[in-house]
């Protein structure tokens, strides 16, 4: 009875936040394991990605993993992102794990902007059992952005002004549960304190979102997901749905779709001796591809 009066609590405070303008970068395409699905695994997620996207996932870790992933979004060669996780179990303490994202654009070799986060995230079971299990995660985000200078008299930025910078604290909390290992379900709040960047009159709130995901394993190997994501303010809901199949044990195929903007995404992964290599392809119906690829390994107990 306390934990699903726990479950309807964070519900209620999740749906009843107030919206602020967005200054951060909202980005829904982390690595390929996630966004090859359609970014809508949150329910299903169980390794280091899942620092991210529902950091109650970590629990359902075995052993350490780490991770990391590069690319360019939409292809633009002025646009680069980076992230990296490490994932460690800690027995009857749960998982921690520290991550890293950061994205940057540049203009004839001058940077113009940068944002950063640092993460710490902790996970452990509420309940667990043989038929189901009870799973809380969170994570604090130390958020960092720095614009950069100003075109300036030669218009590339090399000479420009320096436009300042800001720092900014923010707390995501995900509660996870499932039954019998094969049917899941998920709940992930993004920045629940509302974290504010800058002061006075130049102050602007990070963007929130709640996400509520669903997933199912009709029988080994393969994982069905969907998912409703609703980013805080005057945003349209979006419905994202994928699958996941291993069709051997060293190789998945991944395929979802996600509607707002409506895209596809499809990937593989490759598992051999613990190393783990990842690939996602996602459209979009303006801008160019997106590519994405990661490596990971995962130390497994002998």
């Amino acid at each position: 009875m306390k934990l699903n009066k726990l479950f309807i609590a964070l519900m209620t405070v999740a749906l009843f936040f107030p919206g602020y303008a967005q200054v951060f970068t909202t980005v829904t395409e982390i690595a390929p394991t996630v966004s090859a699905t359609g970014s809508a695994n949150i329910a299903t997620a169980d390794d280091a990605w899942a620092l991210f996207i529902n950091p109650a996932g970590l629990s359902r870790l075995q052993g350490i993993e780490v991770v990391t992933a590069f690319y360019k979004p939409y292809g633009l060669s002025f646009f680069s992102t980076q992230l990296g996780a490490i994932a460690l179990p800690v027995g009857k303490f749960g998982t921690l794990a520290l991550g890293y994202q950061g994205s940057s654009s540049s203009y004839h070799g001058n940077l113009l902007s940068t944002e950063n986060a640092y993460t710490i995230a902790h996970a452990f079971y509420l309940q667990k059992d043989l038929i189901s299990t009870l799973a809380l995660g969170y994570t604090i985000n130390l958020y960092q952005v720095d614009y950069g200078k100003s075109a300036g008299i030669t218009g590339d930025g090399s000479d420009g002004l320096n436009l300042g910078n800001g720092f900014a604290f923010g707390v995501d909390l995900a509660i996870a549960g499932s039954l019998h290992e094969r049917s899941w379900v998920a709940l992930y709040v993004k920045n629940i304190n509302s974290p504010e960047m800058g002061s006075a009159a130049t102050s602007s709130r990070l963007p929130r979102s709640l996400a509520v995901g669903f997933g199912y394993e009709p029988y080994y190997g393969l994982k069905t997901n969907f998912m409703v994501y609703q980013a805080i303010g005057n945003h349209k809901t979006q419905y994202r749905a994928g699958i996941e199949y291993r069709i051997a044990p060293w190789l998945i195929l991944r395929t979802g779709v996600n509607t707002e903007p409506n895209r596809l995404g499809f990937g593989f992964g490759l598992e051999k001796f613990g190393a783990m290599i990842d690939y996602a392809y996602i459209s979009h119906p303006v801008l160019p591809e997106t590519h994405q690829f990661s490596l990971g390994y995962r130390f497994v107990k002998k």
